[in-house]
């Protein structure tokens, strides 16, 4: 809690614990009109070096306060990870259950990043008819009689917390059905959660079954981990309800082995997990039965099978007339054992008897990749140089025995067996410039398989696109035309930058050939491809493309229309949000796109301009693009980001007067380091304050220092100078810069801006005395950035938080390193927030007694003159509160904090943790400081919340769970703190258009959030 105490002119905010500050006391002094003293001769402000020495080590671990080049963003949860599916089973059991559906020329497809969108795909084009977003990981979707059953993991949920206001997110597996009859209006019609991690499903008639981990702590779980299978009854949508349910404990997740895999058949589900026993113990698996037959949705729990080995993935297990068949891998630490391949008699679900076994013939190094049942064959792979694909004839299941091999060069991903036909897909690193490769084979004769056909394609880099369980469900035969196509993606370096380029190689077959066709170069990772007889359709989670394929070998893209919104940043200009978006990922590029303000976060953009448009004669790196930062003057917008390499700072100018056709109107590379875009000093205890970059109309000035940016030996940090880099870009076509030396100093915080007048503090220790320092206000008016104009340093009491014109008050933070006998390093700890250090009496005894060193702080009000400065009133800040960052609002400033003498019980996991609060210090033209303080239950700790002042009101972004919420502070005395709207995903930046806020999430969009009275 926060304790206030009564000095001179305003009041003092005290921690319940805090001692006697010692900081300077009141002094006054009365300012003439034009705002220079009449007071004393100009007080000798001295405070505390912030980076002086501090001794031993840290006395916590904690993060205490981070540098003043945090971001102040919280570290959001993401989305669990689904445990992978696919092989022989499900491949078939879900075959109507993919993320993109075809139906009736439409397209229904779920991106990770956006949701559902319906397409129009009739031979005219592309063209979005609807969107409906939603968050989680999707897993399955279904489409019938006009409603999708979207599957999801990792769901969340906002959930209420005991103290009032407080709520948290927990994540859960989701069913949604969504009324899709009419795309322009997708509406929810039910929902349905089921607690831990989805990872197969299957809908028979109007049951969905649906199995999932739960690992005793995840929410709404039971104690004990275990698998569940449930059957939902879903023909109604709107009434979604569980049948039945079977939560198998002896199928639980288990830490060495991982999670169980699941295999589905049309009447049992398999469910196997391992244990191991520890030493030289054999593992043994575990596959437990659950009968799905009865079509009324009963469960049966069913037999359990018993084997030595481990079954890892879902591509090991298969059923087949009657024939319960799988193929077990030895433990990894049994290196000279072998895999081998079971049969069991199913009599029935609760009887499965054994039928043969044999081991297959590998050297003792290899392990089996995967493998691929096909009737009464199977065909294993596994990873080597010289690839064996091993073939196995299960025609007599009593006698399963293994016939022949295929040494394939390089690697297998993935086997399609088409009859007496089989394809191989891999890679061949050591081949050169054609790595990745398609193969065709004859295994009529399974003892002597032969290789008919090989096909190379793709760079040097090249890599399949889809992971190694899900290979199968990307890769896309089309018989009709007697075409393969393979989405594969290829790495590279050009220019100092990190490539990555995307296509679909199609491969022309027939029974005994293969012919290498063009490839489709598309925008983004293909996920899914389907094709017609005049055009191939690829989807990607960012969007949708149609490529022509009358001409197989030069596939020309026709159309196209994007999913998802990408936004790292954005600006507003008038009716019109400017966005950047970069794609790091899936090899979507980086581009700057044009949207309408009043749907800022539409995927298909008014207009786009790649990235490369605004480098015109240096190269650039996509990924690095994300990081521009964006400006606005008139119609102009000022794009400011690092060339390749990090190498220099690039200038574009872009004009977006016509919003249909912006045009880039100049550019130019600044002879300074981009780090100067994003690094302040990470100097000792100083507050966060102010930016690297300020804007005064058509002018951009950037804050320079020799030293910023980590460096890992810090002895190789070069001693400190700063600059101020001006940008007249008062005429667009041909853009100025200059520079101004700042006087020099130990430091130099973050830039404010009044008007013209660029504000900087710095501190230069004492000579004398290096444990302390003085501080400065320095001053550059810019209204003419050809001839700035350099104001008198002023000697002022810390660094500058807030300042306000109109009555030349400032608001600092002042320093005071003191140092206090403490009992041990955690007394030591608690005993201060702000750079505490212990030095124990006794080497190594942190419990013992020793000295505390920390650093102590105060809030003080500063009248300003022209070459000196008045302390007016000051407010202690208590010891056990940690200032994470400061924003300068109108007349006040936000301070995010940590108060460590405050517990935050609102915390669901561990124990309970500081209190993160906004700390509001106004009064600056009234001349009397006054506080008010708004504790965030449940928000993050460490590095807070992201914030964005806006004159006497704050928008706080809560990152851990993400929400967006306004603290109105006009009144002080009666803060309010409204939470304006729930958030999909974690904000990197924030900015406002008129009365919302507009949130950029990178990959997962851009959400616009009304943020009025």
């Amino acid at each position: 809690m926060f304790i206030l105490f009564r000095a001179c002119a305003g009041w003092i905010v005290l921690a319940a614990t805090a001692a006697s500050v010692g900081l300077a006391g009141c002094k006054g002094g009365v300012r003439d009109d034009d705002g220079s003293s009449s007071g004393p001769e100009p007080t000798d402000f001295i405070s505390g070096n912030p980076a002086a020495p501090r001794g031993d080590a840290p006395a916590t671990d904690g993060p205490g306060d981070p540098g003043p080049d945090s971001e102040g963003i919280g570290g959001g949860p993401d989305a669990p990870p689904v445990p992978p599916r696919g092989g022989a089973i499900a491949e078939r059991a879900l075959r109507d259950a993919d993320i993109v559906q075809e139906r009736d020329g439409k397209l229904y497809a779920i991106s990770r990043y956006s949701g559902l969108s319906v397409i129009d795909a009739s031979r005219d084009g592309l063209r979005v008819l609807g969107t409906r977003r939603m968050s989680g990981t999707p897993v399955a979707m279904y489409l019938r009689d006009g409603v999708i059953y979207a599957l999801f993991s990792g769901w969340p949920h906002v959930v209420p917390d005991a103290q009032p206001g407080a709520s948290h997110h927990e994540f859960t597996s989701r069913i949604e059905a969504l009324d899709v009859s009419d795309p322009a209006e997708i509406q929810p019609v039910g929902s349905f959660d089921l607690p831990g991690k989805l990872t197969e499903a299957r809908l028979a008639g109007d049951v969905l079954y649906a199995v999932t981990y739960e690992q005793g702590s995840c929410f709404g779980c039971a104690a004990a981990p275990n698998t569940t299978v449930t059957s939902l009854a879903v023909g109604d949508p709107a009434e979604l309800a569980v049948i039945d349910q079977r939560r198998l404990i002896e199928s639980a997740p288990s830490g060495y082995w991982g999670w169980p895999s699941v295999s589905v058949s049309d009447d049992r589900v398999y469910i196997a997990s391992a244990a191991w026993a520890g030493g030289e113990e054999e593992g043994r698996a575990t596959i437990q039965v659950v009968d799905i037959s009865d079509p009324e949705g009963a469960l049966v729990e069913g037999a359990r099978v018993e084997v030595t080995g481990e079954i890892a993935g879902p591509w090991q297990v298969d059923e087949h007339d009657g024939v319960l068949r799988f193929v077990s891998l030895p433990a990894p630490w049994q290196p000279g054992a072998k895999p081998g391949i079971h049969t069991f008699s199913i009599v029935s679900s609760q009887d499965i008897a054994p039928l043969g076994a044999t081991e297959l013939n590998l050297p003792p190094v290899v392990e089996l990749r995967s493998v691929h049942f096909d009737g009464d064959r199977a065909y294993a792979i596994a990873p080597q140089p010289i690839t064996p694909v091993l073939t196995i004839d299960l025609s007599d299941p009593a006698h399963p025995a293994q016939v022949g091999g295929i040494a394939v060069p390089g690697t297998v991903y993935h086997v399609e067996p088409r009859g007496d036909r089989l394809f191989a897909l891999g890679a061949d690193h050591a081949a050169g410039e054609r790595p990745l490769h398609v193969s065709l084979f004859d295994v009529s004769d399974l003892a002597n398989p032969t290789l008919l056909e090989r096909v190379p394609f793709g760079g040097r880099g090249a890599r399949i696109a889809e992971e190694r369980d899900s290979i199968h469900e990307a890769l896309a035969f089309f018989d009709g035309l007697g075409t393969l196509a393979v989405p594969y993606h290829e790495t590279g370096f050009e220019a100092e930058c990190s490539t990555l380029t995307t296509g679909i190689q199609l491969v022309d077959f027939t029974r005994d050939t293969l012919a290498k066709r063009g490839a489709a170069a598309t925008r983004a990772q293909t996920r899914r491809v389907l094709a017609s007889a005049e055009r191939l359709v690829a989807v990607s989670d960012l969007g949708v493309e149609a490529f022509g394929i009358e001409d197989r070998g030069a596939p020309a893209k026709v159309a196209g229309v994007a999913l998802a919104t990408l936004a790292s940043s954005t600006v507003a200009v008038g009716d019109i949000v400017v966005r950047i978006g970069a794609d790091t990922d899936t090899g979507g590029g980086a581009w700057l796109e044009i949207s309408s303000a009043a749907s800022p976060g539409l995927p298909e953009p008014i207009a786009r301009l790649d990235h490369s448009a605004l480098f015109a004669d240096v190269p650039a790196c996509h990924d690095e693009f994300g990081n521009a930062l964006l400006f606005a003057h008139g119609q102009h917008v000022y794009v400011l980001s690092p060339t390749a390499g990090f190498a220099q700072t690039h200038l574009a100018i872009v004009d977006v007067g016509d919003p249909a056709a912006p045009r880039v109107v100049a550019q130019r590379d600044l002879p300074f380091s981009p780090g100067a875009l994003y690094y302040t000093d990470r100097l000792g205890a100083v507050v966060s304050a102010g930016s690297p970059v300020v804007q005064a109309g058509s002018t951009l000035v950037i804050r320079r220092a020799s030293d910023d940016g980590y460096y890992h030996d810090e002895s190789a940090r070069p001693p400190h100078e700063a600059w101020l880099e001006l940008l007249d870009l008062s005429d667009p076509l041909n853009p100025r810069h200059s520079s101004v030396e700042l006087p020099e100093g130990a430091g130099h915080a973050g830039l404010q801006i009044d008007g013209t007048t660029v504000l900087v503090s710095r501190w230069v220790p004492l000579p004398d005395d290096p444990s302390r320092a003085r501080f400065y206000l320095d001053r550059v008016d810019v209204a003419d950035p050809s001839s700035p104009v350099v104001r008198a340093s002023v000697n002022v009491p810390g660094s500058l938080l807030a300042f306000d014109g109109a009555s030349r008050r400032l608001l600092t933070m002042d320093y005071e390193n003191v140092e206090t006998p403490a009992t041990g390093r955690e007394a030591c700890a608690r005993a201060f927030a702000s750079n505490a250090a212990f030095t124990p009496e006794v080497a190594g005894d942190d419990t013992g007694p020793g000295v505390c060193r920390g650093t102590r702080r105060a809030l003080k009000l500063v009248d300003l003159g022209d070459t000196s400065a008045q302390l007016r009133d000051e407010r202690p800040v208590g010891d056990t509160v940690a200032v994470v960052q400061a924003l300068a609002g109108e007349d006040r400033a936000f301070l995010s904090v940590e108060d460590r003498s405050v517990e935050d019980r609102s915390v669901e996991d561990g124990a309970p943790g500081a209190m993160p609060a906004i700390l509001v210090a106004g009064g600056l033209q009234e001349g009397s400081l006054k506080t008010a303080t708004q504790e965030l239950a449940g928000y993050s700790q460490g590095s807070g919340p992201l914030l964005l002042a806006d004159g006497a009101r704050l928008v706080v972004i809560n990152n851990d769970y993400p929400a967006l919420s306004v603290l109105d502070a006009t009144d002080l005395t009666a803060l309010s703190f409204e939470k304006k709207g729930e958030l999909s995903a974690y904000v990197y930046h924030v900015t406002l258009s008129g009365d919302r806020a507009l949130c950029s999430s990178g990959r997962y969009g851009l959400e616009a959030v009304d943020v009025g009275p």
